[in-house]
């Protein structure tokens, strides 16, 4: 058992709110949420002098290791192992992120090429466990024109979907790249979104990027997406 998961014992946010503040020596506004996505979220409000946090509840569980880390990257947000305590706690807590329903409408997964249940299906086994829950679906194709450049998927945290690019729905395309794709927006998914203390969506964190790099046809996706050609016969 780890240090994070020891005395996993719950308090109300009042002895949270009363333990950071102790412990920080900042004045603090807390919010205890349900969100499905940012877990934790900082914004100073110099002005009058208090420092505003919203916490997701698994936080009303945390052990003291975990809390006197919170304290101490609420002083100094760029202390690394202050910040390694509380992403792996949150990481190994993750199952008390309220999940969203998939969207009612109906998805695209059957192109001429690939289908994307299938590869998501596969990924989502392989590489997370089948705990990733978004729903997946083709894009919609874009109107005939000009373009210089593309998009090749996306995830919305809000709507909870994946969308993959129909271009990539081609006899040109390799499959160890829309596969590639499929489990970068599924890592997405998997991590949640992080916010910065200004609000600002984190995309690509250091470990978004330390787990991407392990996926097997990394460096070959990669290879093929910086290839000029490729791309130029997909904007055909």
């Amino acid at each position: 058992m780890s240090a994070t998961q020891m005395e996993f014992t719950f308090r109300d946010a009042a002895l949270l709110h009363r333990e950071l503040e102790d412990r920080s020596g900042l004045k603090l506004e807390i919010v205890v949420t349900d969100n499905a996505h940012t877990v934790m979220s900082v914004k100073r409000h110099p002005a009058r002098g208090t420092t505003a946090l919203r916490l997701h509840h698994m936080f009303l569980g945390a052990n003291t290791g975990v809390i006197h880390a919170l304290a101490a990257w609420l002083v100094k947000p760029s202390c690394r192992k202050s910040g390694a305590v509380i992403d792996a706690f949150i990481r190994e807590h993750r199952h008390l992120v309220r999940k969203r329903p998939a969207p009612a409408h109906t998805l695209a997964v059957a192109g001429r090429y690939f289908n994307l249940k299938n590869l998501y299906d596969d990924v989502n086994a392989k590489y997370f466990e089948g705990t990733v829950n978004a729903a997946i679906t083709w894009g919609r194709r874009p109107a005939p024109g000009r373009r210089r450049s593309i998009r090749f998927g996306s995830y919305s945290i809000e709507q909870n979907l994946i969308r993959i690019h129909p271009y990539l729905d081609s006899e040109h395309v390799p499959e160890y790249l829309v596969r590639y794709i499929v489990y970068h927006e599924m890592l997405h998914a998997h991590l949640g979104i992080e916010e910065s203390e200004t609000g600002r969506r984190r995309i690509h964190t250091a470990e978004f990027k330390r787990i991407e790099r392990t996926y097997p046809d990394f460096a070959r996706a990669e290879a093929w997406q910086a290839k000029a050609s490729n791309l130029r016969r997909l904007l055909r």
